[in-house]
């Protein structure tokens, strides 16, 4: 299962939102960070859980791909670890 969780939001110099969002694989361990951005202009009135929620959805394919690659990712943590004769 993926989880997501907003690490940090505010407006760039330039006049965009940010947010940037924690991915995590709760299964795997596995997580990675991605950033997405909204305009201000045309946004001024939104809540910040709305510019949140437009920026999930604007970037929900970078978003999604990042999920799938938590999910295949093999991870050697738990494995048992055999070192070698040395």
């Amino acid at each position: 299962m993926i989880k997501y969780t907003i690490t940090s939001f505010g407006t760039k110099p330039d006049g965009d939102y940010f947010v940037r969002f924690l991915l995590e694989n709760t299964e795997n361990g596995k997580e990675r960070y991605v950033q997405s951005f909204v305009p201000v202009s045309g946004n001024e009135t939104r809540s910040e859980s709305e510019i949140c929620t437009l920026a999930f959805s604007g970037d929900y394919g970078k978003i999604t791909g990042v999920s799938g690659v938590l999910e295949s990712i093999a991870t050697v943590v738990g494995a048992e670890f055999v070192p070698p004769d040395m």
